[in-house]
Order: structure tokens, then sequence, then C-alpha cells
């Protein structure tokens, strides 16, 4: 069994914690409450276990899932961005090209697809590399299969691998 903190793996998803109490509210002040000042701590637990999966991995590209231009006015920054400064991990952008409704908002999974669907676009030249997409949460996977899905159509990844701070007790690889 492993410690609270260490990599877990579900099925190519790599993840520190399950979401729950404790890790829920420490994500929703950091990205919802402003508190900006959270990517130091989680950026303390994320680090070592993130650049440990870079190197096993061999990625060449990091991507962290982006938010609509609506959102990041609305909050100021984009989470997963800021962490991967803070913790100075270099990475390349795609777009959020629609703005959508809060995934949690949506507790169905049909109504999560249809909100998420063709909200992304690529124009990085991705062939023959390994990409690894990151996110604080992955719940459902429907915004990280809908970015696979757009890194396919223009480009052939060598593989892509996905890691998260947090993945729900309900998530199951589409």
């Amino acid at each position: 069994m492993k410690k609270k903190g260490q990599i877990k793996n579900v099925e190519n998803y790599f993840f520190l914690f399950y979401y729950e109490k404790d890790i829920k509210n420490v994500i929703a002040d950091y990205k919802l409450k402003n508190r900006r000042n959270l990517s130091i701590e989680l950026g303390f637990f994320v680090k070592k276990p993130l650049i440990n999966l870079i190197k096993e991995k061999e990625i060449d590209i990091i991507i962290p899932v982006p938010i609509s231009k609506e959102r990041y006015r609305e909050r100021g920054f984009n989470q997963v961005e800021l962490l991967l400064e803070t913790m100075n991990i270099p990475y390349e952008k795609i777009e959020k090209i629609r703005n959508t409704k809060h995934m949690y908002d949506l507790l169905d999974e049909k109504s999560r697809e249809e909100n998420i669907k063709n909200a992304f676009y690529n124009y990085l030249d991705l062939n023959d590399k390994n990409i690894l997409l990151v996110d604080d949460i992955v719940t459902t996977g429907k915004t990280i299969q809908e970015i696979i899905n757009e890194l396919y159509k223009n480009t052939n990844p060598k593989n892509i691998f996905i890691f998260s701070i947090a993945l729900s007790k309900v998530f199951k690889k589409i």
C-alpha cells in the first residue's frame, strides 16, 4: 500500500491523492478563493513525484489543462500553469477556445461530455513526442479525453500521459 503523497496510477492516470475532503478543500481554496500562495505548498508535495514521472516516461512536452479567457479573467490565473511555474517546470500551451460551464455544476457524464466538446485547440507540433497533460483534478476524465482527441487531430504523439494532484474515486477510464 502506497503512503499518502506518493504517486499512484490508475490506468496511466498518475496522481498523488484521491479527491477527498482535505485535498478537495485545499484545491478549492487555491483556485476558487484566489489563494495563489497555496501553489508553494502544493508544489512542495507535487514537485518531486512529478519530476520523477517526467524522467521515467521521458516526457518531451508538458501541457497544463487550459482555462478559457473568460475563466482567466474571472479567476486571474490558471491554477495548473501557476503551479508549474512555481516549481520551475517548463510547459507548452494549447488553447481553450470555448468558455464552458463549471464541470462541478454538471453531475452526469453526458452533460459533462457535451459541455467540453470541441472546447480546445492545439497548434503545437507533437509528432513523435511523449506528452504529459497536467491537471489539478480528474473527476470523470471527460476534459482530458477531449484534449487527447484534439491532440490527435493534426499530430501524432508517441505517448500521452496524465498527471493530476487528485483523482476522483468515481473516475473510470474512458
